[in-house]
């Protein structure tokens, strides 16, 4: 009796086993599909149902090399063919079009119908497929939008079948209707076809950038809509995006257009453009609690970098290495207090911290550099040396004792292959002495307080 109950037992464990097996690899394949979808849903972490029961390690093995194969599969399936597929369809309607062209066979009216049609197939076939492919149809959607903005681009540019004004409208309706829709369809794709379209339409249909007031408060507009549609939908890349191109056109417009008579608008876009995309990298941070990607850091890097060449092109820095040494140390001081602010604000941002500490800390030296001459630059940079070192002892942080280390070392570069071409012997002496002596006391600091300062807690570095 008791041998029966135990098979029967046995039975079932292996029954509900092999149920289990069959779960995990449905679940496993949905959730690839899922990935491959979207990937900013995908899971973080694969269902453990070790505590559950036991699974044999024959299934674990076949299992790993199935799951690469099929994710790879479904990245080139879902990813790669569609939308080389689209390029690809684009290529042979221009190539279509413009065989008719050499060969006279359609008049212009009817090569722009055509491509209209072309874009509206693909829009319509977006639209019949989206219940069952979303993904594809996502692509054939873009496709269209994509379409339809160089055509609308053609018809102004090469036939003049509209006006600039009818143009400009039918583009920004293209652009709004291409962002609503990548709501719908919850894709980042469909939003960057639309921003890049967007911020395109002032280059396409304008021969020139005169009217700069226009040109910046359509930008500044096209900012705003696309930031919101960033923060509503975690789409960080549009964010990133939008930072770069909005600079682009600005210092591109800066560097061959500004003229000193538009000093006070320029200076007003240059402020709300870098408020606007400062706020915008900490909106994530702020509004669900979480810290600052690399992406995000790197967007902070770039408008900061962004803000000092503007100042540099408004003020003509180029032609006064005074106005570049007051921007400096400017802008050195607003990344100062920056990093300052952020300690009491923002205390676990060690890294967007440390950022503009060193970000300041560069300025300090350009500085310097630019405002003094000869053997006071290299007092100068070795007394900034010993204060940023000072500084690291103090707060018991790495970073300052490495970056006051590696200026001395840059000083002491300078001062050999630079400066002994040009200093007289008691310029040499003073610099050399004073820098021996220096790193000589640094030395012995390192050996005596050794113990003391690699013990420093890890997250202080």
């Amino acid at each position: 009796m008791a041998s029966d109950e135990h098979e029967d037992l046995r039975r079932q464990v292996n029954e509900l086993t092999q149920q289990l097996q069959i779960i995990q690899q449905k679940v496993l394949q949905l959730q690839q599909q899922l990935n491959s979808i979207h990937p900013e849903n995908s899971l973080t972490e694969t269902p453990n149902y070790k505590t559950a029961t036991h699974i044999s390690s024959e299934s674990k093995k076949t299992t790993s090399p199935i799951n690469n194969h099929s994710a790879l599969e479904n990245f080139i399936g879902l990813k790669i063919i569609n939308l080389v597929g689209i390029i690809v369809l684009l290529i042979g309607i221009s190539i279509g079009v413009k065989y008719a062209i050499d060969k006279n066979l359609i008049t212009p009216l009817a090569r722009i119908i055509l491509a209209y049609a072309a874009g509206m197939g693909l829009f319509i076939l977006s639209l019949i497929l989206r219940k069952n492919y979303d993904g594809f149809s996502a692509i054939l959607f873009s496709g269209a939008m994509a379409s339809a903005y160089f055509t609308t681009y053609g018809a102004y540019t090469y036939y003049n079948l509209f006006s600039q004004t009818l143009c400009f409208i039918i583009m920004v309706m293209i652009a709004v209707y291409t962002a609503i829709k990548s709501l719908e369809y919850n894709r980042q794709e469909i939003a960057i076809t639309g921003m890049v379209g967007a911020y395109a339409i002032p280059l396409l249909i304008s021969s020139n950038h005169e009217n700069y007031v226009l040109l910046f408060s359509y930008i500044l507009v096209m900012n705003a809509g696309i930031l919101f549609i960033s923060f509503k939908r975690s789409w960080k890349v549009l964010n990133l995006l939008a930072l770069i191109i909005t600079w682009s056109f600005f210092d591109g417009w800066l560097f061959f257009k500004y003229i000193n008579a538009d000093k006070f608008y320029t200076l007003v876009f240059l402020t709300v453009y870098y408020i606007l995309f400062l706020l915008s990298a900490f909106a994530f941070s702020i509004t669900k609690k979480i810290k600052l990607s690399n992406r995000q850091l790197l967007h902070i890097l770039i408008n900061n970098f962004a803000l000092y060449v503007s100042l540099l092109s408004i003020f003509n820095a180029t032609s006064s290495d005074a106005i570049t040494a007051t921007i400096s140390v400017a802008c050195a001081i607003l990344f100062l207090a920056f990093a300052i602010a952020g300690n009491n604000f923002f205390h676990e941002e060690k890294m967007l911290n440390r950022m503009h500490y060193v970000e300041s800390l560069i300025l300090f030296v350009l500085f310097v550099s630019i405002k003094f001459s000869g053997l006071t630059i290299t007092m100068l940079w070795t007394l900034i040396a010993v204060i940023v070192f000072a500084l690291g002892i103090i707060t018991k942080t790495t970073w300052p004792r490495l970056s006051a280390i590696l200026l001395l070392g840059f000083t002491l570069l300078k001062l050999i292959l630079l400066d002994s071409l040009s200093f007289t012997a008691i310029q040499k002496i003073i610099a050399y002495i004073t820098i021996g002596t220096l790193l000589l006391i640094l030395s012995f600091f390192y050996q005596k307080f050794k113990k003391a300062l690699f013990a420093d807690n890890e997250h202080k570095k």
